[in-house]
């Protein structure tokens, strides 16, 4: 763990995420940090436990962890480079992201995660808490709560878990998504605009809602041709044989 700058801080919220399905949460917090315009103040660097090699030369990978201040200093963004190969791994880096969280004072922990679902037009996002009170606060902001039980894996849910275990609330936003390995853009708008209101923060989502439109449309050509090479299949299958 390094520190690069000692930014001043009174109570700040961190919003903390890492790559995911649909790359929901490591888009939305890449896109939050350019609007914010924030600035590397500390780092966690881990190294996987293989190397790489090019052309009979090795190098180590290095997996990087960043911290960011906004400019106000009211909100810490954390952004991983990668997830954790192991629970126990998961864990150490967990304990270490509250480490640098209490340094800072932080009060509350934000993440976000995909809810793999099928919806109509727009996504909706759906909120799990640490506690009843901030239950209340995201029904304030008309954030549907998920009822029964459920599993969020990686740490964008394991980091609420640690906060919660170490006195730091939490708030996990959970936006819809219908495709796990394609970029949900759209989904990463709606929680983006939904955690801005949460933060009280200002953002711009147009050009992460025209970057949206461009995979919904690269997507929807590609159905559509599959779907017409269906139809053709299906034709040639149905023309008689002959005899002979």
């Amino acid at each position: 763990m390094s520190f690069l700058k000692a930014p001043k801080f009174e109570n700040p919220s961190m919003v903390a995420a890492w790559p995911g399905m649909g790359y929901l949460a490591k888009t939305s917090i890449d896109y939050l940090r350019r609007q914010l315009r924030t600035e590397l103040f500390a780092e966690i660097i881990q190294y996987q436990s293989a190397i790489i090699y090019e052309d009979g030369v090795i190098n180590l990978p290095v997996i990087r962890h960043r911290f960011y201040s906004s400019p106000r200093g009211n909100v810490i963004l954390c952004v991983g480079d990668a997830q954790p190969s192991t629970s126990e791994e998961a864990y150490r880096l967990a304990s270490k992201v509250i480490d640098v969280a209490q340094r800072c004072n932080v009060r509350r922990i934000y993440t976000m995660a995909a809810y793999p679902d099928e919806y109509y037009e727009t996504p909706g996002v759906f909120g799990i808490a640490t506690n009843e009170e901030l239950i209340d606060f995201l029904k304030e902001h008309d954030i549907e709560i998920i009822e029964g039980e459920g599993v969020i894996n990686g740490l964008n849910g394991l980091l609420i878990g640690a906060g919660k275990a170490r006195g730091i609330e939490g708030v996990c936003l959970l936006g819809q998504i219908k495709y796990v390995n394609i970029p949900q853009l759209r989904s990463s708008k709606v929680v983006l605009e939904t955690l801005a209101g949460l933060l009280e923060v200002r953002i711009d989502t147009i050009m992460l809602e025209e970057r949206a439109k461009r995979i919904e449309g690269r997507i929807r050509r590609r159905l559509e041709r599959y779907q017409k090479r269906q139809i053709r299949e299906q034709k040639e299958l149905k023309k008689p044989g002959y005899i002979r």
